[in-house]
């Protein structure tokens, strides 16, 4: 497994365990400014604010561990996390739900 998708993995994980409803979540993985790898969260509209937390904590401890793998993979990432819009598809996208039952 390549360092991309073992942190996609290990978001995945993170993410499932905090949402109620992990089978409307997805991660997209692509490449990013400056050659750094980008994921893009989108989850439904109740579950943004558990992955965001009380001023952004939540999401900024998830950055920091996923930086902190990263960089012992020699990557860079970055991490955004949006509402699923009700007409939107993503290409490429991996489920969330399969991290919840593991």
């Amino acid at each position: 497994m390549d360092a991309p998708e073992a942190l996609r993995e290990f978001l995945s994980y993170v993410v499932a365990n905090l949402i109620d409803h992990p089978e409307q979540a997805t991660i997209a993985v692509g490449p990013g400014s400056n050659g750094a790898t980008s994921y893009r969260v989108q989850l439904a509209k109740d579950d943004v604010r558990h992955v965001i937390g009380k001023n952004g904590m939540t999401v900024s401890s998830i950055r920091s561990l996923l930086n902190v793998a990263a960089e012992k993979h020699g990557i860079k990432i970055s991490l955004r996390v949006d509402p699923v819009k009700d007409d939107e598809v993503i290409a490429e996208a991996g489920p969330v739900a399969d991290a919840a039952a593991a």
